[in-house]
């Protein structure tokens, strides 16, 4: 792993804990591989306010947003949008699930837009919201929120059979304090590995040059791709199974154990 260049790393299920936080371990060795001019890249589902709520966003470089479809430059303090959802494929998919479903996101690089039919979160990056009239920024992701796996898995191929401009993937926490599950809606063509291949492009680097750790199967493109897929032992099987490397889990510092031991 001589030319590992950039340590790059999904968040919930594996960079921060089950309580939603990054260990004193974690963070220090994340500081000193930095201060080694490694380039240190998150690439996770939330969006940039969601992030600041959790993290020091001065531990990276770059930090993906929305599953690829936004990035965040630190040192510049900038959003770049990369693709959208369609307004127009967002009202289709809307209209099938308000009615059937527990939740509904629609995901700005800044806010989630929630149509919910319980209200309990007063974090200043979370909007409810009655309808899509009241969505007028344009949508990077979306998440709709099943009760069951049947129910998810039904309405994954019917999304997947419909709609040809968006990539669906099945997501699930993995930590050991929740246990929800749910869709999540990018443009086409939008994921984690695309945008962080056109990070390394900037940066004059090789996909190859990249160690990335992940759990969840919006993780398994850059598990597969990456010079070193590292999975965490949270993760699931498939991530486990695709992946070069298993290392601890989220919380017992897998990402610390597995570069301070092998680079």
């Amino acid at each position: 792993m001589k030319n590992i260049r950039i340590v790059s790393m999904d968040f919930d299920g594996t960079l921060l804990t089950s309580n939603k936080k990054i260990s004193d371990r974690t963070r220090k060795c994340l500081i000193e591989f930095k201060n080694k001019s490694y380039f240190i890249i998150g690439v996770t589902a939330r969006n940039l306010l969601s992030v600041k709520n959790i993290l020091d966003v001065s531990l990276f470089d770059y930090i993906i947003l929305n599953n690829g479809s936004d990035i965040y430059y630190v040192g510049n303090d900038k959003v770049e949008n990369v693709s959208n959802v369609t307004k127009e494929t967002a009202k289709k998919i809307y209209n099938s699930f308000s009615d059937k479903c527990n939740q509904i996101d629609f995901c700005t690089p800044f806010k989630y837009l929630i149509k919910s039919k319980e209200k309990r979160d007063d974090r200043p990056f979370i909007k409810y919201i009655n309808g899509l009239e009241e969505v007028n920024d344009s949508i990077s992701r979306m998440n709709v929120f099943f009760e069951d796996d049947k129910k998810l898995n039904s309405s994954r191929k019917w999304i997947e059979k419909t709609f040809d401009d968006i990539n669906v993937v099945k997501m699930i926490d993995t930590d050991k304090l929740n246990s929800r599950m749910w869709l999540t809606i990018n443009p086409k063509n939008t994921n984690k590995l695309s945008t962080l291949e056109k990070i390394c492009k900037d940066l004059g680097c090789s996909i190859d040059d990249v160690v990335f750790f992940g759990d969840g199967e919006n993780d398994l493109v850059l598990i597969e791709n990456v010079g070193t897929g590292v999975a965490m032992e949270n993760a699931i099987d498939i991530v486990k199974e695709k992946a070069k490397f298993v290392t601890l889990s989220n919380d017992n510092d897998g990402i610390a154990e597995f570069l301070e031991n092998n680079l």
